[in-house]
C-alpha cells in the first residue's frame, strides 16, 4: 500500500485526485459515527436486505463474520448538545475487508441504509477502510472490491482503478445441498 502523503488532513486530495487517509479521524461528525467493528448477524443481513445487496443465509453470515479483518459500523448519533458520541442504536452503514491478511484482501458489504445517504457516509466508510489497510496491510498487498455502478467514482477517489480489459471480476456460487 502507498503512503499518504503525510499533510496529516484527514480526507485530503492528493495532486492525482485519490484520498490521503493518513489523518482519518473516526470521531462524530454530522451526526453520524464510523466505528471499528463487525456487526452482528442479525444487523450484518438486515442491512443487506435494506439496501438490495440481498440477503445471506444465518449460518453463513455466523460464519463468515468472525473471519474479518477489519470491519466498521456507522450508528447515528442523536446529536447530543455535550458533543458525546453516536448512541448505541442499530448501525445504518457498515463494510467488511476479508482476505488472507498478508497477501490478498477484499473490501465487501459497503452499504447505507437509503434513509441515511447522502451525509458522505460511504466516504467515511472508506476512509476508515484504507486508513487500516495503509497502517496495516504488508508492502505489496493486493487490494480488490467490486464496484456497482456509479460507486467506481468515490472508489476511484481512493486509489482503485478498473481492472478490465486486462481482468475481469467474475463469480460462482454453489448450488444449496439438497
Amino acid at each position: 500500500m502507498n503512503p499518504g502523503n503525510g499533510d496529516g488532513t484527514a480526507h485530503g486530495g492528493r495532486p492525482d485526485g485519490t484520498v490521503d487517509n493518513s489523518g482519518y479521524d473516526d470521531h462524530a461528525y454530522n451526526g453520524y459515527e464510523v466505528r471499528p467493528g463487525v456487526p452482528t448477524a442479525d444487523t450484518y443481513r438486515r442491512l443487506r436486505r435494506a439496501t438490495g445487496l440481498g440477503d445471506k443465509s444465518a449460518e453463513g453470515a455466523a460464519i463468515g463474520l468472525p473471519n474479518t479483518w477489519y470491519g466498521v459500523t456507522v450508528h447515528a448519533s442523536p446529536g447530543p448538545v455535550d458533543g458525546g458520541a453516536a448512541d448505541d442504536a442499530d448501525p445504518v452503514g457498515i463494510s467488511r475487508i476479508i482476505g488472507d491478511g498478508g497477501c490478498f484482501f477484499q473490501i465487501v458489504d459497503i452499504c447505507v441504509l437509503p434513509q441515511h445517504q447522502g451525509h458522505d457516509l460511504g466516504k467515511r466508510i472508506m476512509a476508515a477502510l484504507t486508513a487500516e489497510l495503509e497502517r496495516r496491510a504488508p508492502a505489496g498487498a493486493y487490494v480488490s472490491l467490486i464496484a456497482d455502478g456509479d460507486a467506481r467514482h468515490l472508489y476511484a477517489k481512493f486509489g482503485f482503478t478498473e481492472t478490465a480489459p486486462a481482468s475481469v471480476g467474475m463469480a460462482f456460487m454453489p448450488r444449496p445441498a439438497d
